[in-house]
């Protein structure tokens, strides 16, 4: 019998180690995909998921019931995934600009789609890097909420709870990021899209 989430929680705060399993498996692609967004690199997006999960397991007792366990769970990522940045910033260790997973089947669903129009495609895959480089390009905090908002569909209050600030801060920071992104894209779309 599979238990439910709850009990898996309850469990793990009771030192079941074997209830951390089933909640990986629930969560790795989420918290991958978002760690990938904020670090833009495979292996420090692994790095950032493993320190997550260990997270969890060693804070587990202080999750409230009352919150939800996916919110947490952002909120840890997102920390891990900033303090990861950070200290590779003062480290001075250059990254690679890389594609999300998510990117990745969004392009491989695409292809097939316009397998006969090669010049749609060229197109496309173009904006794409012009997309990813100018959220790139973005300051940590301004890229973390387009990251929460635009990649992830999360709402102002659930970026607010997970960054550990105010609603009103989510959305300028959410603001300005657009702003500036209309300007950066502007010579490739229509920036009324954006």
């Amino acid at each position: 019998m599979e238990r439910t989430e709850a009990l898996l929680i309850a469990d793990l705060c009771e030192g079941d180690e074997t209830a951390l399993a089933p909640l990986v498996e629930k969560y790795k692609r989420m918290v991958y995909r978002l760690a990938m967004q904020i670090t833009k690199n495979h292996a420090d997006a692994d790095d950032v998921m493993q320190e997550t999960f260990i997270k969890v397991y060693r804070s587990i007792r202080t999750f409230r019931k009352d919150a939800a366990f996916e919110t947490w769970l952002y909120r840890i990522t997102v920390n891990e995934a900033l303090n990861f940045v950070k200290r590779r910033e003062r480290q001075r260790v250059s990254t690679l600009e890389t594609a999300s997973e998510s990117e990745y089947e969004a392009v491989t669903r695409y292809r097939a789609q316009v397998a006969n129009d090669p010049h749609a495609h060229a197109e496309k895959a173009e904006l794409r890097h012009h997309v990813t480089k100018a959220v790139n390009s973005l300051s940590l905090k301004h890229r973390t909420v387009v990251i929460l908002h635009e990649f992830e569909g999360l709402t102002h209050a659930e970026i607010a709870a997970i960054l550990n600030c105010s609603e009103g801060t989510v959305r300028s920071r959410l603001h300005y990021a657009r702003k500036k992104l209309r300007t950066l894209l502007k010579p490739y779309v229509d920036a009324s899209n954006i």
